[in-house]
């Protein structure tokens, strides 16, 4: 496990952001705290990115090609699929292109490490 500076560009409802934060990485696990005060994990050996705050969780699977998602205060919990666009793993980086189906919503992640 070791401190690392990564930078995260991403286009969520064409919305494009790029930020640098410190994350801690083990394996071919990362975890950072955002602007927004999310708690991000990118698990890029299972390609799942898990994002937390006080309302929600987030449990994105690329594999499975599905968003869980947990409203926490209503303790209500639905599912939205998605379909994978590209998935593009190298030494330093983590790229991921996905469609939420029911939204018709193009959303991309990438992470430099």
């Amino acid at each position: 496990m070791k401190k690392t500076n990564v930078k995260v560009y991403t286009e969520f409802d064409s919305k494009y952001e790029s930020n640098s934060f410190f994350a801690i990485k083990d394996n071919d696990v990362i975890k950072y705290i955002d602007l927004e005060n999310n708690k991000i994990i990118v698990d890029m050996k299972n390609n799942t990115i898990i994002k937390e705050n006080n309302d929600y969780l987030f449990n994105i699977d690329f594999i499975n090609k599905r968003i869980d998602i947990k409203i926490k205060k209503l303790k209500n919990f639905f599912t939205k699929e998605i379909k994978l666009i590209k998935l593009e793993k190298t030494n330093k980086s983590f790229l991921v292109r996905y469609l939420l189906i029911d939204d018709n919503i193009y959303n991309e992640y990438y992470i430099v490490y």
